[in-house]
């Protein structure tokens, strides 16, 4: 959802005292006159029609960037990440003006702002994965210990790629994975044949990085591929390759355990399974971060005085819930 310009939200969040009905009100008074004074619009009109079009928006970040400054101060690695993303965004304008007017249509009338926001969300990242951390018990986190985790393992592998695009038509790209599949498994009867993993990738692989050393992938530890890789080698005995194609983000690839080092002790790799857990959990329940974000502002005693922008928060949170879990 875009965001509004930045001077309503400060217009909306001007709360400076309550009224009798427990309703934030700013200093009222006409910004709006006419000749026919029954027309006139007052200060606190606008506030509530402001308030109840994009105050909880505007309100929410501001909650959090006040407890989350709290919890977490702007570190070298915070400032990195935001520096990265905004320069992700300016590589696909050609002038400054352009990345401007482009932040502009969000809401952002200058990279601060846009900044400001970044490093907001990588804060609610962070309170996330602390409160998921929280809740992990060390029965879970053993229990990957022992089911998943090896020692450092050397691999090899044989890519097929899947090269398809967005212009192309689904038959299109049906055939073309249809295809690379079918060179897979060409591959693979190969070394069902008896020629080595070595001869097979030089002559199958499309990983140009691997293919003339043999598949060779080097030395790794399994902690810090992806899921699919982590569980194929894991089901590999040393000297054994998949026993079909698997499918990737890449294509199709065959891997094969060349060998593997001793188990690291549980202390060294807890944090790593830790994070493993986390990304876990926040797939099968994105709700998580909204729970974490709820958490941790109850516990700073957040009261939302005024009447209306406590329903309408109350309702905003309900409804994402509701809305994540569908």
């Amino acid at each position: 959802m875009k965001k509004k310009i930045l001077l309503i939200g400060i217009i909306i969040l001007m709360l400076v005292a309550t009224g009798c009905k427990n309703q934030a009100n700013i200093t009222d008074g006409d910004i709006v006159t006419f000749k026919d004074d029954s027309l006139n619009i007052t200060a606190n009109n606008l506030y509530d029609i402001l308030k109840e079009k994009y105050g909880t928006s505007f309100l929410i970040d501001m909650i959090d960037r006040k407890i989350l400054d709290q919890e977490y101060e702007d570190s070298d690695e915070i400032k990195e990440y935001v520096n990265i993303q905004v320069k992700s965004i300016k590589n696909y304008y050609s002038s400054e003006s352009e990345f401007l007017d482009y932040i502009a249509d969000y809401g952002y009338k200058n990279e601060e702002e846009l900044k400001e926001y970044l490093n907001l969300n990588y804060k609610r990242n962070l309170m996330t994965y602390d409160y998921i951390k929280d809740i992990l018990n060390d029965s879970e986190i053993k229990k990957y210990y022992e089911d998943n985790i090896s020692g450092d393992i050397t691999g090899s592998h044989i890519l097929i790629e899947v090269k398809t695009d967005n212009s192309m038509t689904e038959d299109d790209q049906r055939k073309v994975k249809d295809e690379a599949l079918a060179k897979a498994n060409e591959a693979l009867e190969k070394l069902n044949s008896g020629v080595s993993f070595a001869e097979v990738a030089k002559e199958y692989s499309e990983d140009s990085l691997t293919n003339n050393s043999g598949g060779n992938m080097g030395t790794f530890n399994l902690l810090e591929t992806d899921d699919v890789t982590r569980q194929s080698f894991n089901n590999l005995e040393v000297d054994k390759y998949s026993s079909q194609p698997i499918e990737t983000e890449y294509g199709y690839e065959i891997f094969y355990k060349n060998a593997e080092s001793d188990k690291p002790e549980f202390e060294s790799v807890k944090s790593k399974i830790i994070k493993i857990l986390s990304d876990e959990k926040l797939n099968s329940e994105s709700t998580l971060q909204y729970k974490a974000l709820i958490n941790i502002r109850e516990k700073y005693g957040i009261n939302i005085v005024d009447e209306d922008l406590a329903v309408y928060y109350e309702n905003a949170m309900n409804n994402l819930m509701k809305k994540d879990n569908n």
